[in-house]
């Protein structure tokens, strides 16, 4: 009988270890593993504008946040949806050459892509699709809008699940505006910082 509890305790005390060597050697960024992001970002873009083939220049300060869910097919590549929303203010140039001020907000959704390294480093692709509203001294309007980005981030792990990510986006967003025959193209970079959790 002491023989029988000594073997039952030894196979459960291996089994426990196993598992624990088994948890503590799982990499958050594999395969299986879903993450949700929380992201603020804020950005500087140079534009040009060609409603009705007069061209214009500005410069743009934007705010944003950008909320992800995304589920790792293979170890450290991940795919997942994100919704984004911004706020943005310019100045530009309008067609009689007076300075003015332009605030615009916008919504678009579209899948993205992460791929992650072992040292931390990650790259990141997206599109999106959505609209957005202008409004001026002189007008207000809705367009439709495409956009793409490159970036690339640092994931600073807090522990097994949870991650401060920085990153930095190449973003390129075109509006169009039918109605105006109107179309804006905006270049720049925006700098972001992300709160992961690794599920």
């Amino acid at each position: 009988m002491k023989k029988l509890l000594l073997l039952s305790a030894l196979i459960c005390t291996t089994l426990i270890a196993s598992a624990q060597q088994e948890e503590t050697t799982t990499n958050p960024t594999d395969k299986g593993h879903f993450i949700v992001d929380g992201s603020v970002f804020f950005s500087i873009h140079n534009s040009k504008n060609g409603p009705d083939g007069f061209e214009t220049k500005n410069n743009s300060f934007g705010l944003g946040i950008s909320p992800k869910a995304a589920y790792f097919i293979i170890d450290q590549l991940a795919v997942g949806l994100e919704p984004t929303f911004n706020y943005s203010s310019n100045e530009y140039t309008n067609s009689q050459g007076d300075k003015e001020t332009q605030n615009s907000t916008a919504v678009s959704v579209g899948p993205f892509v992460r791929y992650y390294l072992s040292n931390g480093l990650f790259g990141q692709a997206s599109v999106g699709f959505g609209t957005s509203k202008s409004t001026s001294d002189e007008y207000e309007n809705k367009s439709d809008s495409f956009r793409y980005g490159l970036g690339v981030g640092y994931a600073i792990f807090l522990n097994q699940h949870i991650s401060l990510e920085p990153i930095v986006t190449y973003l390129h967003t075109k509006t169009t505006n039918d109605q105006y025959a109107a179309e804006s193209t905006n270049n720049g970079f925006t700098l972001g910082a992300g709160f992961t959790i690794y599920l």
